[in-house]
């Protein structure tokens, strides 16, 4: 496995992967578009200014995506998700640390958002050093998001 910059074929296999209104937004949050379309998913994704990668494996085979900003003061995570048939293998937990790794400057936090009702990830994000914090001063609550941060 793998981390690389993504490219534009990584957006039409990663769009394939929600089915459902439900789950782009669950992934990418409420400004996400359904169905999804190619053009309107690359500015809802701010795909433009943000940093995007793929995590591939061996074959070079998209299986990951996730995305970083510079965002309220920290190193800001977000849109991360693993191919649905890649689910269960402890793969967003090596995506998560080569996205870290890849990103990481001197002295930088991170933090991110995540619906609470993704316990899955959550779990993910506190294994790996990630706390609850209450939300920037700048940022009105997203409904049902919790903020965390992984403080250096």
């Amino acid at each position: 496995m793998k981390i690389r910059h993504a490219i534009e074929q990584d957006l039409l296999e990663l769009s394939d992967w929600f089915l459902t209104e439900l789950e782009a937004r669950n992934w990418g949050g409420p400004s996400i578009h359904f169905p999804i379309n190619i053009e309107q998913l690359k500015i809802d994704i701010e795909w433009d200014t943000a940093h995007s990668y793929a995590l591939v494996d061996e074959n070079d085979s998209f299986i990951g995506f996730a995305q970083a900003f510079n965002k309220f003061g920290y190193k800001h995570l977000g849109r991360i998700v693993v191919a649905p048939k890649m689910r269960g293998r402890k793969l967003g937990y090596k995506l998560m640390l080569a996205l870290l790794e890849f990103e990481s400057t001197n002295n930088v936090s991170f933090s991110l958002f995540v619906y609470k009702h993704n316990t899955s990830a959550i779990k993910l994000y506190e294994s790996i050093g990630f706390k609850e914090r209450a939300y920037p001063e700048e940022q009105p609550e997203i409904k049902g998001c919790i903020f965390m941060l992984k403080e250096t």
